[in-house]
């Protein structure tokens, strides 16, 4: 591992304090492997940029957060938290002397809320900006307007390794554009010569055994699109024709912090490390001298027919794949397996679609109302949403009680909802059941839907599981009962892989359906909404029924022939419950979570 200071930003060194110093603003672009995102907050808390001020980092996701802000603690010789920290939802490493701190976009924009001057805040440093996460966007304009209108003392610096620097650099005023040298070593990339349709996971274990055969030297990285292939590639693995040993490592953001330590970790065998995207930037994995890229990811898209957002399996960008390929040749010449074919490479988009075009706007809409902003559609945006994607966040809100009728202003209840870091339905859930007294309840219901699916889909034909499945199924009022008790199955046997596997229950989902209810309950009772120590619980499912109506009003459903699975949905919508749910009689119900195809409604 070079030493931070013969990294290839430190080339530009002196040119980023002297453009930061006569100005406020810069664009940098430095290719994967330059070491910007570790190297620039430290080039800047040494030359006093920020003042006495602190410099935030803003990072995309929360493992890159909590591994960059570790690296950086370890280079300059201190505690993590002490000079530097990091913050991210649910979890503060910082203290009173923290200089640099890593955070997610969503903290920066809490931040605002409680401080719209961010008077603590000397510098704000946009990293990985070419993912264009919805919140990154928001945050740069307000920044940005901050800056203008308040804070002409405030440095901005907006640093990616594949950024298309000059729309950007345009939006902040025609401000300076600054280009790193990468890495030196060459990539060499492989492409297949025909489409291969057979699984990527198995692909991918192949594409390992052959560079394994081949004796190439380097730990190997391969990328997978969620953690459902990360694990049937581990499991692909488990079969390779090789002798060498190897320690096969995933990595995703739904790991414990422990557990994916383990993939930056010294390890006496050659690592194959499976990722999702989480690995495609700003963590640098020491030793990776080969990645093997499935190619693909999951995108997170607003369908606008049927109201709800979605997760899509999508070929990833031309922009994204360089970063990928940016992972190998680091410290030595290294290797890019591409499973897909260098014709079908030209035909990917050159670059990422902005989050803001293609997302739910409800949260990011109620949070700019709070800070005075009615007019989302025609806010200072990079790229403007459609404005029916505003009309239809700010219509939600107002049926989740969060604006007025016909005035674009913050009810009391909306202003609760802000204190709470979760979707608005969510928020809207346990306000309610605050009321109601039973927040345990619906923070358990919020935590169940939040993530992945607790429970497995039944093959028609498993009477065995079916009748498994019919002990949670105590109650025909609603699915997330059922996902309650067997949540309640789940934890009381410990999380139990193999008890809950032979119920059809993920047990490392139970595992994380527990911590973030944990999470919700804290916020909840740091909003004074629920006292773990005293007050009155409510008995039976009524309370609770009415707290999930009051967070997917807008999903209420209508059956169209009663005991028939057909529905209309509010909107014009239309919808066929599907056979696993236990409302099979109700006229009305209440959609909390829909699934993926043209006409079909899923309550859960």
């Amino acid at each position: 591992m070079p030493a931070p200071t013969a990294l290839p930003i430190w080339k530009i060194h002196t040119d980023i304090l002297r453009t930061l110093q006569g100005g406020n603003r810069l664009v940098l672009v430095a290719p994967t492997g330059s070491g910007k995102t570790t190297q620039v907050p430290q080039m800047l808390l040494d030359a006093g940029v920020a003042g006495d001020k602190m410099i935030v980092v803003l990072q995309p996701r929360r493992v890159a957060a909590r591994t960059v802000a570790a690296r950086v603690a370890s280079e300059r010789g201190g505690k993590l938290g002490a000079e530097v920290g990091y913050q991210i939802r649910f979890d503060d490493h910082t203290s009173v002397g923290t200089r640099i701190c890593f955070v997610t976009e969503g903290i920066l924009l809490r931040w605002l809320q409680d401080d719209r001057s961010l008077s603590k805040i000397g510098a704000v440093v946009f990293d990985e900006f070419h993912e264009r996460n919805l919140l990154s966007d928001v945050a740069l304009a307000l920044v940005k307007d901050l800056q203008q209108s308040q804070r002409p003392d405030l440095v901005m610096l907006v640093m990616s390794a594949t950024l298309d620097a000059e729309p950007v650099a345009a939006y902040l005023n025609q401000c300076p554009i600054l280009v790193s040298e990468g890495q030196s070593f060459p990539v060499e990339v492989g492409y297949l010569p025909v489409p291969d349709q057979r699984p990527f996971t198995v692909q991918a274990a192949e594409a390992v055994e052959r560079i394994l055969y081949e004796g190439e030297p380097g730990d190997i990285l391969v990328f997978m699109p969620g953690r459902g292939e990360i694990n049937g590639t581990l499991d692909a693995l488990r079969g390779l024709r090789t002798q060498e040993r190897v320690a096969c490592i995933p990595l995703h953001g739904e790991l414990e912090p422990q557990e994916q330590d383990r993939a930056f970790a010294p390890n006496s065998l050659r690592k194959v490390i499976v990722a999702t995207n989480v690995a495609e930037t700003s963590i640098t994995i020491d030793g990776i001298r080969h990645v093997v890229d499935s190619g693909v990811a999951r995108v997170a898209r607003y369908d606008a027919e049927r109201g709800i957002g979605t997760l899509l399996l999508e070929p990833i960008s031309r922009a994204s794949a360089d970063q990928r390929k940016g992972r190998a040749g680091r410290t030595a010449p290294g290797t890019c397996h591409r499973l897909w074919t260098s014709i079908g490479h030209q035909t990917r988009e050159e670059r990422n679609t902005p989050e803001i075009q293609r997302s739910d706007l409800a949260e990011v809409v109620l949070l700019l109302h709070s800070l005075g902003i009615q007019e989302a559609a025609t806010f200072d945006w990079l790229d403007k949403p459609d404005p029916q994607a505003v009309v239809r966040a700010e219509k939600l809100l107002t049926m989740l009680g969060a604006l007025h009728e016909g005035r674009a202003e913050l009810t009391p209840v909306g202003r609760q909802m802000l204190r709470l870091p979760m979707h608005p339905r969510y928020s809207r859930m346990v306000i309610e059941a605050s009321q109601r007294g039973c927040v345990p309840d619906a923070a358990l219901c919020a935590a169940l839907v939040s993530g992945r699916d607790l429970l497995a889909r039944l093959d028609r034909d498993d009477a065995q599981m079916k009748g498994l499945r019919e002990m949670f199924e105590d109650s025909g009022d609603s699915d997330f009962i059922t996902l309650m008790r067997a949540y309640d199955f789940a934890k009381e046997n410990g999380f139990s892989f193999e008890r809950c596997r032979s119920h059809g229950i993920n047990a490392q989902v139970a595992r994380q359906v527990e911590q973030t209810c944990q999470q919700i309950l804290h916020a909840a009772q740091q909003q004074r909404l629920y006292d773990r120590d005293g007050g009155t619980t409510a008995k039976g499912d009524e309370a609770l029924l009415r707290c999930l109506m009051a967070g997917f009003v807008d999903q209420l459903a209508k059956r169209r022939v009663p005991g028939k699975p057909e529905c209309d949905l509010t909107e014009q919508r239309q919808g066929q419950l599907v056979r696993e749910s236990v409302v099979q009689e109700a006229a009305f119900f209440v959609a909390g979570i829909c699934l993926i195809r043209k006409t079909s409604v899923w309550p859960r």
